[in-house]
């Protein structure tokens, strides 16, 4: 169900099978091989950012995401839970995919996702031809096995929806969710996994301008928003400097 790009060179893809013989961790070549987050820290000044940035979305952090995700035992929406979370899309996005939108070019795996501004309803299919794409590796190879057996199962056409349902329905199953892990201190929708995806690659010191492109956005301005984030835990900037 999947695409499957192949060279003509008659090579095999050269991703080594994870059958019977596990992948030792690659070495990482981004300069940033390590961040230590202070999760707790950054929950308790959340407050402070959304009070006193103005139009600063709500956002989640990875625990709280990974409490949801570990909540939802619906395999249809943990699945499209887990792609907000993991490629930025949003939720348009997600409903728009079909199983062509899966890519592996026997190098990485990864989605194509045309890029759709949140609107009433469904995106229409003039929507669906004018709009740009964007290429999202998914490098977690647990949500891979897990795409792929759901397309399998799932007996997709290739131009069929895989999720044929309407953001409100999402929308719902997520505010039920919450309220069963006990609720949240703001509004949880679909578009806050978005937010959660953007702030989580920036913690991670990922370059704006790819965060940017990732989350499809037409400019840089529109992405800074989410270094608040970065900037607002500063008093550190002030240790050592005496005022008495």
């Amino acid at each position: 169900m999947v695409q499957k790009q192949h060279s003509d060179s008659g090579f095999s893809a050269p991703r080594s099978q994870r059958l019977f013989h596990p992948v030792e961790a690659p070495s990482v070549a981004f300069p940033i091989q390590s961040v230590h987050i202070d999760w707790d820290r950054l929950v308790a000044k959340r407050p402070t950012v959304l009070d006193t940035i103005d139009a600063m979305p709500a956002y989640l952090l990875k625990p709280e995401i990974l409490v949801l995700l570990d909540a939802e035992k619906h395999p249809t929406h943990r699945l499209i839970l887990d792609l907000m979370w993991t490629t930025g899309a949003r939720v348009s996005e997600v409903l728009a995919l079909k199983p062509t939108s899966f890519i592996d070019d026997g190098y990485d795996f990864g989605v194509v996702l045309k890029t759709l501004k949140q609107r009433p309803g469904r995106p229409t299919k003039k929507a669906l031809q004018r709009s740009p794409k964007r290429y999202i590796p998914i490098t977690d190879h647990a949500l891979e096995d897990r795409i792929q057996s759901y397309l399998y199962a799932g007996h997709f056409k290739k131009t069929e929806r895989i999720f044929p349902m309407c953001r409100q329905t999402v929308n719902r199953h997520i505010h039920s969710l919450v309220e069963r892990v006990g609720g949240a201190p703001f509004a949880i929708s679909a578009h806050t996994f978005r937010h959660s995806f953007a702030i989580h690659l920036l913690l991670h010191g990922r370059p704006l301008k790819y965060v940017s492109q990732l989350l499809g956005h037409k400019s840089v301005d529109s992405t800074e928003i989410y270094t608040n984030v970065l900037t607002v835990d500063g008093a550190h900037f002030l240790d050592g400097v005496d005022f008495h």
